[in-house]
């Protein structure tokens, strides 16, 4: 039993290291800083947070538009990086009463330090200091795909952990459906599929965030190697809950729960798939609002 309860615990750490970076272990750091945001500036603070986790959430489904008859299944570790630009970095954020309420510029989740405000009687208030000193927010996911039933594919990604004090919880869920179209179109020089996903990831206990993502994908086979590229929609959306503790006892505390989204709506992906039998590898770079690299690899049939 406790040959497997550290083998668990050695898969979570993994988990969070190549998942959250610096994110999951400043956790309860983040979560403090959170609970000194009124509703007007949280948003400010995470929306760089979840443009960036979003679009890591809906990024590597698949390294091909093939989806033949006949048995499918394969096991996927799927690695992202969105790149964080320096505007991305700071936001402008309104201090708390009683300083004067006047908007200044100050960091986000992934900023420096904050800014200093001048108040009444010589006080002085700094905004809260970003947590993520990153130039990329990476982010690794477990997926299963399988198939192909009338040229469909389901795929899953999935990941639970909770009970131990210096780990934050987690909870990952996603589903997807991809369908082949090359059944109905058999003159066309390229594979081409369509598919939907949905997925769900909650770490700690303020933050939620859902995604949804649409695509449309072609490639074309050359041997081994696969040329893949496509359009997708997407989605993303944040919950965050939490009170928020004024300064002064004439403001009573508030219970923030709030619903933002991210600004990813649309973007374009390029990659190349090598399959060796029962191994496969692929990598792409996804333009959009943010930009977004991908790699997996897998091993399956």
């Amino acid at each position: 039993m406790n040959l497997r309860n550290n083998f668990t615990r050695i898969v979570s750490l993994l988990f969070l290291f190549f998942s959250c970076n610096t994110y999951a272990f400043a956790q309860n750091q983040i979560e403090e800083t959170i609970k000194q945001l009124s509703s007007d500036n949280v948003t400010g603070y995470l929306q760089p947070f979840l443009n960036g986790f979003g679009a890591n959430l809906n990024s590597g489904f698949s390294g091909t538009a093939s989806v033949e008859t006949g048995l499918f299944i394969r096991i996927d570790a799927i690695g992202m990086a969105t790149f964080i630009r320096d505007p991305e970095k700071v936001y402008e954020a309104v201090p708390p009463e009683p300083f004067p309420q006047e908007r200044v510029q100050t960091a986000t989740i992934f900023g420096g330090q904050g800014a200093t405000v001048q108040g009444p009687q010589g006080l002085t208030y700094q905004m809260q200091n970003g947590h993520l000193n990153l130039d990329y927010l990476p982010f690794v996911v477990p997926q299963l795909t399988v198939g192909n039933i009338y040229n469909t594919q389901v795929m899953v990604r999935f990941f639970t952990y909770t009970g131990d004090s210096d780990i934050p919880d987690i909870d990952l869920v996603g589903f997807g459906v991809r369908h082949g179209f090359g059944q109905y179109i058999s003159a066309l020089p390229v594979d081409l599929s369509g598919g939907v996903y949905y997925q769900s990831f909650k770490i700690g206990e303020i933050i939620d965030t859902s995604t949804l993502a649409f695509d449309v994908k072609a490639s074309k086979r050359f041997g081994p190697l696969i040329l893949y590229g496509g359009t997708q929609y997407e989605y993303a959306s944040m919950n965050v809950q939490y009170t928020l503790t004024n300064l002064t006892e004439e403001i009573e505390d508030q219970e923030i729960d709030l619903d933002f989204q991210s600004d990813n709506n649309l973007r374009l992906t390029a990659g190349l798939n090598i399959s060796l039998g029962f191994l496969h590898l692929r990598s792409d770079i996804s333009i959009g609002n943010v930009s977004v690299w991908s790699a997996g690899i897998g091993i399956g049939i």
